[in-house]
C-alpha cells in the first residue's frame, strides 16, 4: 500500500474547525452552484473531484469519457486533485464549493457526513436497477454507513493480505503459508526465517516487517477484540485486544523477527521485502509487488494469519455525493454509473460479481484470486467515528510507536490508548 497508515496529513481538529460552516448546508435555498445548473434541453454539469494523478488521471479520464458518451441527463467534468487533496476538499467545501461528487477514503466519512458535507443516497440507491448493495462484501459497504444511513458506495477494497518469498521458504525448508495459519504458525515461521546470512554477526535477512505499517488492528481483531467498538465505545485496554497487542510486541521485541523502525522506514518495508531482505510482508491484495519483483524470486500470497478471528483490515474509499449539488436525483445517477464503472477499473472491487473480473484485469492477481476472495469475505474497515484522525493519531503515540521503540508493556500502551482515545470521545 502507497501510504503510511499512521502518519495523518491533517488533524482531525482542524478538518472539523474548517467544516463547521458547512452544517445545514444542505437546505435547498443555499444549495445552486456555478456549473450545476441545467435545463429541459441541457444536460447537468457535474464536477468530480479525484486524487488521481498522471497515468492514473488519463485512465480514470477515460471511464468519464465514455459515460459522458452514455449518458443523458449529465456531463461529468474531472477536477484532479493529486496534492493535498483533504486540504483543498476542506477549503472548497467550507465555501460552499465542493466538487458534486468526489472521493473520500473510509476514515472521513463520517466527520464529513456529521458536518453535513456530504448528503445521504439511500433513497437513491434502494430498488436502483444498478445497485445491488447485497453484491458488497459487507465490510467496505458499511464503512459508509453513519447514524444508519448510506452516505456513499465505496469503488475499492484493498484488503491486506500476507505475500511472502516463495524461494526463501523453499531454501531453507520452512513450510509455506497456509490460508488457516496462525500467529503461532507465523512467528516461528519468522524465527526461522530472520539469518545473519553473511555471518557478520548482525541480522540482515528478517521473517517480516512491522515500521508502523500494517495497522494495530491487524492483531487486535483477530484475537476477537476491538479498538472502538460500533456503538463508539473504547475496547482497546480490553483482554482481548491486549492479547493481541502481545503478540505484535512479541514479534518486535522479543523475537525480533523484523527489523528496527529505523532500519526499517529509512529502506522501506516494500523495498526490503522486493530485494529480498524480508520474508513476509503485509501488503494490499492489489499492490503490484508480483510486477516489480519479475523474476527476481517466486511471490506467494494468502490470508493474513489469526488467532480466535479471521478478519483482514482494508483500505477502503467511496464515491461521495455534496450537500450543495443542486441536482440530487441526476448527481446521484452519476455517483451509481461512476462507481459501477470503476468497479472494472485495474483496482479490487468491493462486490464479490466484479471480483471475478480481476484475473482478467490485472493478470499477475490470477494465481491468488481465491485467497483474494476470502480476504475479501472477512475485510472491514475501523468502526470510525466523526474524530478518527484524532484517535489514529492517539494510537500512534501511545501504542504503536512505543512498543515499536520497545518503550511499553502492551498493558501499559494499551492502557495509556485506552484512556487517550476515551478523553477524544468524551467518555
Amino acid at each position: 500500500m502507497k501510504r503510511n497508515f499512521w502518519r495523518k496529513v491533517i488533524s482531525g481538529v482542524a478538518v472539523a474547525f474548517m467544516l463547521t460552516g458547512m452544517i445545514g448546508c444542505s437546505d435547498s435555498s443555499n444549495t445552486a452552484k456555478e456549473g450545476s445548473s441545467s435545463s429541459s434541453n441541457k444536460k447537468v454539469e457535474l464536477k468530480v473531484g479525484t486524487w488521481a494523478g498522471a497515468q492514473e488521471l488519463k485512465e480514470f479520464q477515460a471511464i468519464v469519457d465514455k459515460l459522458n458518451q452514455q449518458a443523458k441527463d449529465y456531463h461529468l467534468t474531472i477536477q484532479s486533485i493529486p496534492a493535498d487533496y483533504y486540504k483543498k476538499i476542506q477549503t472548497m467545501a467550507a465555501a460552499k464549493q465542493a466538487p458534486d461528487l468526489f472521493w473520500l477514503s473510509q476514515e472521513y466519512i463520517p466527520m464529513y457526513a456529521k458536518l453535513g458535507v456530504i448528503s445521504p443516497i439511500d433513497e437513491y440507491v434502494k430498488d436502483h436497477p444498478e445497485v445491488n448493495l447485497d453484491d458488497y462484501f459487507e465490510g467496505p459497504l458499511k464503512i459508509g454507513e453513519v447514524d444508519g444511513k448510506l452516505y456513499g458506495l465505496p469503488w475499492i477494497n484493498q484488503p491486506v493480505m500476507l505475500y511472502y518469498n516463495q524461494t526463501l521458504f523453499e531454501k531453507y525448508g520452512v513450510e509455506l503459508p497456509k490460508p488457516n495459519w496462525t500467529w503461532e504458525d507465523f512467528r516461528k515461521a519468522a524465527i526461522k526465517l530472520t539469518k545473519d546470512t553473511n555471518n557478520d554477526g548482525k541480522v540482515d535477512q528478517f521473517g517480516t516487517v512491522v515500521d508502523g505499517w500494517p495497522p494495530i488492528a491487524l492483531w487486535i481483531w483477530t484475537y476477537g477484540g476491538e479498538i472502538v467498538d460500533k456503538d463508539g465505545k473504547v475496547r482497546i485496554d480490553e483482554p482481548e485486544a491486549i492479547e493481541g497487542i502481545k503478540m505484535f510486541d512479541q514479534l518486535i521485541n522479543k523475537d525480533k523477527v523484523t527489523p528496527s523502525k529505523t532500519q526499517a522506514q529509512n529502506t522501506g518495508g516494500p523495498e526490503m521485502f522486493k530485494t529480498g531482505k524480508v520474508a513476509m510482508f503485509f501488503g494490499g491484495a492489489g499492490d503490484d509487488l508480483e510486477k516489480q519483483i519479475g523474476d527476481a524470486f517466486k511471490v506467494g500470497m494468502t490470508k493474513v494469519p489469526h488467532a480466535t478471528k479471521e478478519a483482514t483490515f482494508s483500505w477502503i474509499a467511496a464515491t461521495v455525493m455534496s450537500s450543495t449539488t443542486k441536482n440530487k436525483e441526476v448527481a446521484a445517477e452519476a455517483l451509481i454509473d461512476l462507481t459501477n464503472a470503476i468497479h472494472e477499473w485495474k483496482i479490487l472491487p468491493p462486490t464479490k460479481s466484479d471480483l471475478t473480473n480481476v484475473a482478467k484485469i490485472r493478470p499477475d492477481k490470477a494465481y491468488a484470486i481465491d485467497v483474494i476472495k476470502e480476504s475479501s469475505t472477512i475485510s472491514r474497515g475501523f468502526n470510525n467515528q466523526d474524530k478518527q484522525n484524532e484517535l489514529d493519531t492517539a494510537i500512534w503515540q501511545q501504542l504503536y510507536e512505543p512498543i515499536l521503540l520497545g518503550k511499553k508493556s502492551p498493558e501499559q500502551a494499551a492502557k495509556d490508548a485506552g484512556n487517550a482515545l476515551r478523553k477524544i470521545l468524551g467518555q
